[in-house]
């Protein structure tokens, strides 16, 4: 019986060995390590500095404003020769009033063209003119301090001491008028007044 008690006793030694140098991960029993504590997180960065921003381009410069058309321009429409103020075989006058603004501003504030139309002829003459003839004169004037006179007054005369012909004053013959007042805000150095279609054009005046 020792014998068998020895022998037992070697053999429950030589178990408690082999179970010793057994690893945890070798054995499926044996205990698991603990699990390392994880660091704590580190604190946010600054924000950079923004850059600078950049310098505005430079403005495009403004348009000129477009010239008005009419620019408050006061026209007539063609008037028929009509000798109301003066009537004589060498001299005739034509009145035409004015309403649309005052006798002041008219002798003083505007520019005042005449324009003249025959027939016989497409021409349009620019007055002061002889028209299509040689022996006589149109003219008129505007605005002055004479009593009762108000508006234009155009004046016809023979240049020869010679009576006008029909064909030179009448309205049947075809001699009309037209009158354009222009005030000052729409005076320009750019138009030649003298050239009728081309203030037609301009001022967008109707036929």
């Amino acid at each position: 019986m020792k014998k068998i008690n020895g022998i037992s006793k070697l053999l429950l030694l030589t178990v408690f060995i082999g179970l010793g140098g057994c690893s945890a991960e070798d054995g499926t029993d044996g205990l698991q390590g603990e699990q390392g504590i994880q660091g704590e997180q580190g604190e946010q960065g600054e924000q950079g500095i923004q850059g600078e921003q950049g310098e505005q381009g430079i403005q495009g410069e403004d348009g000129e404003d477009g010239e008005d058309g009419n620019a408050n321009v006061i026209y007539s429409d063609w008037l028929d020769a009509d000798w109301n103020s003066q009537d004589t075989p060498s001299s005739k006058i034509m009145r035409i009033p004015i309403t649309e603004i005052s006798q002041i501003e008219l002798r003083n504030e505007t520019l005042i063209y005449m324009y003249l139309r025959q027939w016989g002829t497409s021409s349009i003459y620019t007055m002061p003119s002889s028209g299509r003839w040689s022996d006589v004169f149109y003219s008129f004037t505007f605005g002055t301090n004479s009593v009762g006179f108000e508006g234009i007054l155009v004046r016809l005369v023979t240049t020869d001491g010679g009576d006008l012909d029909e064909l030179q004053y009448a309205a049947f013959r075809g001699n009309r008028f037209r009158y354009v007042i222009v005030p000052q805000s729409g005076q320009t150095s750019k138009l030649d007044y003298s050239n009728y279609e081309a203030v037609k054009a301009f001022y967008n005046l109707p036929d």
